[in-house]
């Protein structure tokens, strides 16, 4: 099922739904009371995660299905918190090809790999209370979207994925507000621009997909103000707070999701007992906007977590992307910060194991990083072994930023694999 699953790869990514909805008829599945869909550009892997979160430290039992996985395939599918069992996993994967491999060579339907685990989750979420969705890239045509949903959540909108969503930011918005149900509610993270949430409550009007059987109706919007200069993880918590109000969840543990959610690879932070060497800070800023919108959060980590020299903090920066739209400028944002808070060291290297072959290191080491001493390094754990061979002094706080895979590529060399390690909130 495995060798299956991963020839699915080579499908690609596909838009439209028709293909997963007619396997996910077939699997006549019982699916959950509640069911939570998010989409957006920034924020949205985190408010599942929190919202999950708060859900189990209640007791309730849920689904959260999200992606790419950072460690092993099973974290796109968390049970309480818990990626579930590899068994469990390949027993989904074998109800999927079965119900996708039709009578016929015309009712086969081929899968992509992102359609699979959602279908995974779908029958993984049978039983639980509540099923938490965090869509892919889009919105209308996402898989995600093939069935129902109790209320939908937009995040930060911004300008990503042109060639698929849409030119200009209004566009975007109204691809991913088409996650609104009939008659259900949307809540929209208030965005900056006045015309973007224009768009989605237009999209919201209308909401519905005629293919799928739902009959158009207007959605209930939901716009909720977030404080200027929030977090990432403070944004998360008045959006799912909104949400959990209105549904008539209970509250009272989501402060306590938001001090202790471990959501790998954001702003996560990795003791020198974790990484037999130095402390790590991982953080996946994919975008333009998601790395600018880090940087005053990493200011502060850097104060708590590096140690100081002649007054000022010692930290080394790994960095390595995923292919960029305007690579120079994505970087101009960390550039800056490199010159106003220089690094002892600066470390590039190549995300492996993503969608897309990582940036080339010549098209890093060529922007201006100010200095000439930059190392570059194809593999991520040769980045690793650089900075572990040289004393805590030298080194500090490492602070590994970039692509999510990368991220994963560093936890992977620190053994960082177990359920434990994986669980979105201590068991204890």
């Amino acid at each position: 099922m495995r060798t299956w699953l991963e020839s699915t790869k080579k499908r690609g990514m596909a838009l439209g739904l028709k293909g997963t909805r007619t396997v996910l008829d077939r699997l006549q599945l019982s699916l959950p009371e509640h069911i939570l869909h998010v989409a957006g550009s920034n924020g949205k892997g985190t408010v599942c995660a929190l919202m999950a979160t708060g859900l189990g430290l209640e007791g309730i039992g849920n689904v959260l299905f999200s992606s790419p996985h950072v460690v092993r395939l099973e974290e796109r599918v968390r049970r309480n918190g818990i990626p579930i069992s590899s068994e469990e996993f390949d027993q989904a994967l074998l109800l999927i090809h079965d119900a996708a491999s039709g009578e016929t060579q015309e009712s086969n339907v081929d899968l992509t790999f992102f359609e699979v685990t959602y279908l995974v989750a779908m029958i993984a979420s049978q039983g639980s209370s509540v099923l938490i969705l965090e869509t892919g890239l889009g919105g209308r045509l996402d898989a995600t979207r093939c069935g129902p949903a109790t209320a939908c959540l937009v995040t930060a909108v911004t300008r990503e994925h042109t060639d698929v969503l849409g030119d200009d930011l209004p566009t975007i918005a109204r691809e991913k507000a088409a996650i609104a149900r009939p008659k259900r509610p949307l809540f929209i993270r208030e965005p900056i621009d006045h015309e973007v949430l224009e768009a989605m409550k237009l999209e919201a009007r209308k909401a519905g997909n005629t293919e799928l059987g739902e009959i158009l109706s207007p959605a209930e919007v939901h716009v909720v103000g977030i404080e200027k200069g929030s977090t990432v993880r403070n944004e998360a918590f008045s959006l799912a707070l909104a949400m959990f109000q209105h549904l008539g969840f209970p509250t009272d543990s989501l402060d306590t999701a938001r001090d202790n959610l471990r959501w790998l690879a954001r702003m996560q932070f990795l003791p020198s007992s974790s990484t037999s060497s130095h402390p790590y800070l991982l953080d996946a800023a994919h975008n333009p906007s998601g790395l600018l919108r880090i940087l005053p959060e990493l200011e502060q980590h850097i104060a708590k977590h590096a140690p100081e020299l002649s007054g000022k903090p010692v930290w080394s920066l790994i960095f390595g992307t995923s292919p960029q739209e305007e690579l120079s400028h994505f970087l101009e944002p960390l550039l800056d910060f490199c010159q106003k808070y220089p690094p002892k060291n600066i470390v590039l290297t190549k995300p492996q194991g993503g969608r897309y072959p990582g940036v080339p290191l010549d098209a890093l080491s060529h922007l201006d990083w100010n200095r000439d001493d930059v190392q570059c390094h194809e593999l991520p754990r040769d980045a690793i072994h650089s900075l572990a061979s040289y004393d805590a002094e030298e080194v500090g706080l490492v602070v590994s930023l970039g692509s999510l895979y990368l991220q994963g590529n560093l936890l992977s060399v620190f053994g960082w694999g177990s359920d434990e390690d994986l669980s979105l909130y201590a068991k204890d």
